[in-house]
C-alpha cells in the first residue's frame, strides 16, 4: 500500500532485540514524552509499513521473514493448503475440485491498491483527537488532508478523491457531520471511499432498549463508526483494521465491477445460475441470440431454455467438480433451436459443493451472423434471390461489336497492363481489322468471356449421355457446385452436434511402440510403403485403425523429414498421433485411413524423376504434411451441407472453402499447441513461413469446386497443341517454364489432387472398397438432410435406389479420366491409367449384372476373394 516512512530493519539477532527492549524499559521513566515517541518510531515500533512489508516484531523470537503489508494480508491466505494440494488435475486434465474464490485471488486487478492512501480529516476545530489521528496516519505513510468546514472538505475531496474520510460526529457536531457525509457521497468523484464517523464512547450506550444507534449512521451514508481515543497505538491498530476490512474490499469490489462490465460486454454468451440452476446473471449477447430480455430470464430455471442430450453424464461430471463441455440445444424466444458449444464451470464459495454454475457459450461468430428473432417468412426474412446481370448486347451485331472494340482500344493508354488486358486489346484490334462478320462476332464473344473474373469456373458441357444418368448428374454436380448456389434453398436447422465442434486438443496415451498382434506383418507391409498396390486396408486392421502413425512415420523417415525440420523422431511421432486422433474414426470414408492412403500416393508420386527434379526437400516435406492432415476433423458431410445447416464452420469461413479452410487451420492449431508435437518449432522464420504457405495452399487445392480451374491451368503449362482438337505432352518440356514458382505451386496442387481422388486408379479390390465407403458416407448425408428437412444435395444418393457402379462410371468420365491421363504423361506412371481403365470396365460389367445398392456391392465382395478386404 505504499507507506513511505523509514523503519528499523526487520532482521536482527535475538540478543540485540533483548538488549534493545531492556534498554527501552530502563530508560522509559527518564525520557520525555517526545523522546519516547521518537524512540518508538526508530527502535520499537511494533507495527511498521513500507511499500511491500508489514512487520510484527516479537520479543521472544527472531523475525525470520518480513510479512507483507496490510493490503497483502489476503495474499498470505493464498499459500497452498492441504486441500489445494489434493486438487490439482486428474488424468484427463480436469479439475478434481470445484473452482472457488481461492483460485482467483492473485490477479493484479483484484489486489491492486493506491500507492499512497489518502485520508481526509474533517474537524470543525483543531483538537487533540485530530492531531493524534493525523500522526497515526502519517506513521502509516498515509497522505493526510484536513478541513474545518463542509465547503473546504468538499473542495479537498473533489481535488484528491480520498480513499478514507473521518468526520467528527461527536455531540453537537453530529448534524454538521451528517450533512458533510451526504455532500461527499453526492460528489461526482465519489465512488468507493470509506466514510467514518468519529463518535464518543457514550454514543453506543443505548437509551432505548431496542434501538441500534449504528443504523442511524449507516442510513446517513457512513461506512462505520470509530470511537474517540487518545492512544496513538490503539488508533494505528484501528486504522489498519479499517484498511483491511473496508478499504481493501472496496478496491476488490471496484475490480469486480470492472470484471462484471467485461463479462456483460463480451462476445460469448454467459449464464450464471445458483446450485438449483436458477438464472442469476446473463449478459447482453444472451438477449441478442435467444431473444429473452433480462427480466424474462432472471429467476427462471435454465433447463427450460437450454437442453443437453446426455444430462446424466453432464451431472456426473459437474458433481465431481469437473468442468464440462458439450453442445447445448438452446431454445430461442421464437421457439427456434440453435446448437451452441458450451463449457460449464462449477463454482463454490464454501469449498464443499457448488454454489453456482457458470455457462460460457462459444457464440462469437454465431452472434455476429445470427438472424433476427422473428418468424421465418416475415419481412425481416426476405427470400434471397440471385442477382442476374442481363446481357442485352447481341454478339451478332457486328457494328456494335466493332464500335465497342474501338472503345476497348483505349486500354492501350494505361501505364499498367496485365496479360489479360493485352489479350483483350489484341482481340479488339482484330475485330476492327476483320471483314468477316462471323469472325468478328466470334472474337467479340471471346472478349466477353475473357472479361469475366472467373475464367476457370467449371460448366458442364452439353452432354446428353451425362444428363440421361441422374446418378452421375447428382455426383458431379454436387462435387463441382459452389456452396453459394444453394443459398436460395437454405434454411436454419439444428445440425448434428459433432458438426459444430472441433475435437479437443488431446494427446493419445498409446504410442507406436505398442505391441500389436501383427507387428511382424505390419513391418512386412511397411516395407512396401512406396508400391502402388500397397495394402492400406490390411494395415488399417493390423494397427487397429491407426494406419497414419505407422505409415506416416515410415514414409516421413524415408523422405528424411526429421532431418529437414530439425526435429527428433519422437516429436514427429507425437505429431502424427495427434493428427490421426483428430480424424473422425466413425466416418466410413473421411478417416485416418483415407489420410494414410493419400499420404502413400503422394510419396509414390514423388519417386518420379520429373518431380525429383522439380521439388526441393522442403517442398516434399510440405506435401507429406498436407497429405497427412488434408481432411483432419472431417465431419463426414460436405461443405455445402454445412452451409445449408448454418454450421458454425460455414459461418466462420463465410461459406467459402469451408472444410478445406478448417482442415488447414486445425492442422497448425494442433501443431503449435505444444512443443511435444510441434514439428516446426526449430525451423527458421522464413522457412516456416514458406512451408506453412505451401501446406495451406495444397490443402485448399483439394476442394473439388476448383477442380477444373487447377486442371485447365496445369494442362496449359504442361501440354503442347499439335493439331486440331488434339493435345499431347512433350517429353522435352521447357523446364525453365515448369520451374517458375507459380508453376511449381500448380504442380504440387495437382499432385495432392490426384492423390486425393486416386481410388479409381488403385487395384480393383481397393477401388471397390473405397467406392463402398464413400457411398455409405453420401447415403448418411442424404439420410440426415431428409431427417432435418434440409435441401437434399444429392437426392439420387439414396441408399435404397442409388446405383454405385453408375456413380463410379460418371465420376471417372467427368472428373478422373482427363486428370489422371495428364498426370501419367507428366510423371510417367502408366500403372495409374492401367488400373483406372481396368476398374472402369469392371464397373460397367457390374452395372450390366444388376449390381446397384450397397448391399449388392458388399455381397459381391464376399463372393469374390480377389476383391475381399481383410
Amino acid at each position: 500500500m505504499g507507506c513511505k516512512i523509514s523503519i528499523l530493519k526487520c532482521m536482527r539477532g535475538k540478543v540485540e532485540q533483548e538488549e534493545s527492549i531492556s534498554s527501552g524499559i530502563s530508560n522509559s521513566s527518564s525520557n520525555t514524552s517526545d523522546e519516547t515517541e521518537t524512540n518508538r518510531d526508530q527502535d520499537s515500533l511494533y507495527l511498521a509499513f513500507n511499500k511491500h512489508h508489514f512487520v510484527v516484531e516479537e520479543d521472544d523470537r527472531e523475525v525470520a521473514q518480513c510479512k507483507t503489508d496490510a493490503f497483502d494480508i489476503v495474499a498470505e491466505k493464498n499459500e497452498k493448503t492441504p486441500f489445494e494440494d489434493s486438487c490439482a488435475y486428474d488424468e484427463n486434465g480436469d479439475y478434481l475440485t470445484i473452482k472457488g474464490p481461492q483460485d482467483f485471488s492473485n490477479y493484479l486487478l483484484t489486489t491492486n491498491v493506491p500507492s499512497i492512501i489518502k485520508i481526509l480529516l474533517v474537524f470543525s476545530k483543531d483538537d487533540q483527537q485530530m492531531d493524534i489521528l493525523a500522526n497515526a496516519a502519517r506513521r502509516l505513510g498515509w497522505s493526510v488532508s484536513m478541513a474545518k468546514d463542509a465547503e473546504k472538505a468538499i473542495e479537498l475531496f473533489q481535488n484528491r478523491a480520498h480513499e478514507l474520510v473521518i468526520i467528527d460526529h461527536r455531540e453537537h457536531h453530529a448534524a454538521e457531520g451528517d450533512a458533510i457525509c451526504r455532500a461527499i457521497r453526492s460528489s461526482p468523484v465519489y465512488h468507493n471511499s470509506v466514510i467514518i464517523a468519529l463518535v464518543k464512547k457514550s454514543y453506543f450506550m443505548l437509551d432505548e432498549k431496542d434501538h441500534i444507534v449504528a443504523l442511524n449512521l449507516l442510513e446517513t451514508g457512513f461506512t462505520r463508526a470509530l470511537m474517540e481515543c487518545s492512544h496513538e497505538g490503539i488508533l494505528i491498530n484501528e486504522l489498519v483494521g479499517i484498511y483491511t476490512s473496508s478499504l481493501l474490499p472496496k478496491t476488490q469490489l471496484a475490480a469486480a465491477h470492472a470484471l462484471y462490465l467485461a463479462l456483460d460486454r463480451c462476445r460469448d454468451m454467459v449464464h450464471i445460475t445458483n446450485d438449483k440452476n436458477i438464472v442469476q446473471f446473463l449478459n447482453k449477447v444472451s438477449e441478442k441470440l435467444l431473444g429473452y430480455k433480462t427480466e424474462e430470464m432472471m429467476g427462471r430455471n435454465l433447463s427450460e431454455i437450454v437442453y443437453y442430450d446426455n444430462f446424466a453424464l453432464m451431472e456426473q461430471q459437474l458433481s465431481k467438480g469437473r468442468e464440462f463441455e458439450g453442445n447445448m440445444n438452446c431454445k430461442r424466444k421464437n421457439n427456434q433451436m440453435i446448437t451452441i458449444n458450451c463449457r460449464i464451470i462449477p463454482f463454490c464459495i464454501t469449498l464443499k459443493k457448488p454454489s453456482h454454475y457458470i455457462y460460457v457459450y462459444d457464440t462469437t461468430y454465431l452472434s455476429e451472423n445470427s438472424a433476427p428473432i422473428s418468424p421465418v417468412g416475415s419481412p425481416l426474412h426476405p427470400p434471397l434471390r440471385p442477382s442476374v446481370m442481363p446481357n442485352t448486347r447481341k454478339s451478332s451485331d457486328v457494328k456494335s461489336g466493332i464500335s465497342e472494340g474501338r472503345r476497348r482500344s483505349s486500354l492501350q493508354k494505361l501505364h499498367l497492363e496485365a496479360p489479360i488486358t493485352k489479350v483483350i486489346t489484341l482481340l479488339s484490334n482484330a475485330v476492327t481489322d476483320t471483314t468477316n462478320p462471323e469472325t468478328a462476332a466470334q472474337i467479340d464473344k471471346a472478349i466477353d468471356i475473357l472479361k469475366t473474373t472467373e475464367l476457370y469456373v467449371p460448366h458442364l458441357k452439353e452432354d446428353k449421355a451425362m444428363y440421361s444418368d441422374p446418378v452421375a448428374t447428382d455426383l458431379v454436380g454436387a462435387l463441382l457446385a459452389s456452396p453459394r448456389t444453394a443459398w436460395e434453398s437454405r434454411r436454419s436447422s439444428s445440425d448434428s452436434a459433432r458438426l459444430s465442434t472441433i475435437k479437443a486438443i488431446t494427446y493419445p496415451n498409446s504410442h507406436v511402440q505398442k505391441n500389436f498382434l501383427g507387428s511382424q506383418e505390419i513391418t512386412e507391409i511397411l516395407d512396401k510403403s512406396l508400391d502402388w498396390d500397397f495394402e492400406i486396408f490390411k494395415l488399417e486392421v493390423l494397427t487397429e485403425k491407426r494406419p497414419l502413425v505407422f505409415l506416416g512415420l515410415t514414409i516421413m523417415n524415408l523422405y528424411q523429414v526429421p532431418t529437414i525440420l530439425h526435429c527428433d523422431e519422437r516429436t514427429l511421432q507425437n505429431w502424427l498421433a495427434i493428427i490421426e486422433h483428430n480424424y473422425n474414426a466413425e466416418n466410413s470414408y473421411h478417416n485416418s485411413t483415407h489420410a494414410a492412403d493419400v499420404l502413400q500416393a503422394t510419396a509414390r508420386f514423388m519417386q518420379s524423376k520429373k518431380l525429383k527434379a522439380i521439388l526441393e526437400p522442403l517442398d516434399e516435406v510440405a506435401t507429406l504434411v498436407a497429405a497427412a492432415a488434408h481432411d483432419i476433423d472431417h465431419p463426414g458431410r460436405s461443405s455445402q451441407f454445412l452451409c445449408n445447416a448454418n454450421n458454425r464452420l460455414a459461418i466462420l469461413y463465410n461459406d467459402l472453402s469451408v472444410l478445406e479452410s478448417h482442415h488447414a487451420a486445425l492442422t497448425f492449431k494442433l501443431s503449435l499447441s505444444d512443443d511435444s508435437v510441434n514439428i516446426f518449432k526449430n525451423l527458421e522464420r522464413d522457412a516456416y513461413k514458406l512451408l506453412r504457405q505451401n501446406v495451406i495452399d495444397m490443402i485448399l487445392a483439394t476442394e473439388m469446386t476448383k477442380h477444373f480451374e487447377h486442371l485447365a491451368k496445369f494442362m496449359n503449362v504442361c501440354s503442347a497443341r499439335i493439331g486440331e482438337g488434339q493435345e499431347t505432352y512433350s517429353d522435352s518440356l521447357d523446364m525453365s517454364v515448369v520451374l517458375q514458382p507459380d508453376n511449381v505451386i500448380l504442380i504440387k496442387r495437382m499432385m495432392i489432387k490426384c492423390a486425393d481422388v486416386s481410388n479409381p486408379t488403385r487395384p480393383l479390390k481397393c477401388c471397390v472398397e473405397w467406392a463402398r465407403r464413400i457411398a455409405e458416407e453420401y447415403f448418411n448425408q442424404t439420410d440426415e438432410e431428409k431427417k432435418l428437412k434440409m435441401p437434399v444435395i444429392m437426392p439420387m444418393f439414396d441408399r435404397l435406389t442409388c446405383s454405385i457402379p453408375k456413380s463410379q462410371i460418371g465420376f471417372v468420365d467427368y472428373i478422373i479420366n482427363d486428370m489422371i491421363e495428364a498426370w501419367d504423361v507428366f510423371i510417367d506412371m502408366p500403372e495409374i491409367v492401367g488400373y483406372m481403365r481396368h476398374n472402369y470396365e469392371k464397373w460397367k460389367e457390374y452395372n450390366e449384372q444388376g449390381i446397384s445398392t450397397l448391399q449388392d456391392v458388399e455381397k459381391l465382395q464376399q463372393q469374390h476373394p480377389e476383391i475381399q478386404i481383410p
